[in-house]
């Protein structure tokens, strides 16, 4: 992921932060809100490190996809009018 963080100690448990910390670590998302609308949330870290995963395996799929589609087209083959093509697919 690529946004922006930064760590913010604890250094006083205890408190509505404190309990949102604990939840956090029982597993619980606590979203902050203001007027009524989630603009935050406090969420377990093991839930950061699965989306980092899932974004690092995307990423690795769309270059591996890039790829293969780079060394297709470089294996050239010869042209095949739209005509064709849309005759074959009923278009």
């Amino acid at each position: 992921m690529s946004e922006a963080a930064y760590d913010l100690p604890l250094d006083i448990p205890g408190g509505t932060l404190g309990r949102a910390v604990d939840q956090a670590q029982a597993g619980v998302i606590t979203h902050i809100t203001v007027g009524g609308q989630r603009v935050a949330a406090i969420v377990p870290e093991s839930l950061i490190e699965a989306l980092r995963a899932a974004e690092d395996a995307e990423d690795a799929a769309a270059a591996e996809d890039a790829a293969a589609a780079d060394e297709a087209f470089a294996e050239g083959g010869q042209a095949v009018p739209l005509a064709e093509v849309a005759a074959e697919f009923g278009l």
